[in-house]
């Protein structure tokens, strides 16, 4: 009996991004995040920024886990007393304070490696540690730097609130309407359309209540949705390129629904630092 010819595929249908996770148990752990950061933001700096220094130190293990299941072995002691050490300083000398805390890292690192004994790759760990520090505790210390000024606590939330904005929409755009990738060769499931749909959703969130918030303006409430969706995206690219060098899916599985800290902070601490230099530019 003659086989019939099969039928011309059609072109294929976009692909949908999907969550993969568990969305109830995801909503309840982001409230709870939620409710931790405006609570302590609201109640004392200190009370802020030891919220902070833990967040920062469980990113820093997360990234030491990772590393060492590739038998990568960075110096994590070092990297978690520069962290604490540019978290609490930041906020209380500035500037100053990230370029002490820099040399002093690099001091550290050196030393932990001239004194350490049995493993022979000691400029990768060097390398590794100084990256750590770098990727995570000092661009969130950036955070101490909007808080310290006046009303701080407001540029502060909304800083975060345009970063978890951008996401959402990005998400909800891309997974709906994406077809053009971002950039395939590190995050497939990224769009151009989730970008566009990411920055829209920043914009208006800082039309309808960004701009009413004290201490801003309609023009650095707009400029700073822009750099904040920017920043965000590069964030989350950067995390994507190292998950991807290292072969896992996630950096942590401390949040359910979410993954690790790092999975939820990585577009936020490269906000921060745009936000600040951003608002210095408009003279903010």
């Amino acid at each position: 009996m003659p086989v019939a010819p099969p039928i011309p595929a059609g072109p294929p249908a976009p692909a949908h991004r999907t969550l993969g996770r568990n969305l109830p148990v995801a909503i309840a752990v982001g409230v709870a995040l939620a409710g931790l950061f405006l609570g302590t933001l609201f109640i004392h700096p200190v009370a802020f920024l030891i919220f902070i220094a833990a967040m920062v130190t469980l990113g820093l293990l997360e990234l030491d886990r990772a590393f060492r299941s590739k038998e990568l072995r960075p110096f994590t002691p070092v990297a978690l007393g520069a962290g604490l050490l540019l978290v609490f300083g930041t906020y209380a000398s500035g500037p100053t304070a990230q370029s002490l805390v820099l040399a002093l890292l690099v001091f550290g690192a050196a030393a932990w490696a001239v004194f350490r004994r049995g493993d022979e790759r000691q400029l990768r760990s060097m390398s590794l540690t100084c990256l750590m520090v770098l990727w995570v505790p000092f661009l969130a210390s950036y955070i101490g730097l909007l808080l310290a000024r006046p009303q701080g606590e407001w540029f502060v939330m909304a800083t975060v609130a345009l970063t978890v904005s951008s996401d959402i929409g990005a998400f909800a755009f891309g997974s709906r309407f994406g077809r053009h990738k971002l950039a395939p060769s590190v995050s497939p499931a990224k769009s151009w359309e989730g970008f566009f749909g990411g920055l829209g959703t920043a914009l208006l969130l800082a039309v309808l209540v960004t701009a009413h918030v004290p201490g801003f303006t309609w023009g650095t409430a707009l400029a700073l949705a822009v750099g904040v969706c920017v920043a965000a995206t590069v964030g989350d690219l950067a995390e994507s390129m190292v998950k991807r060098d290292l072969g896992v899916k996630d950096l942590g599985g401390l949040l359910p629904g979410h993954g690790g800290i790092m999975e939820r902070a990585d577009a936020i601490i490269f906000a921060l630092p745009a936000a600040h230099l951003l608002l210095l530019a408009l003279g903010s």
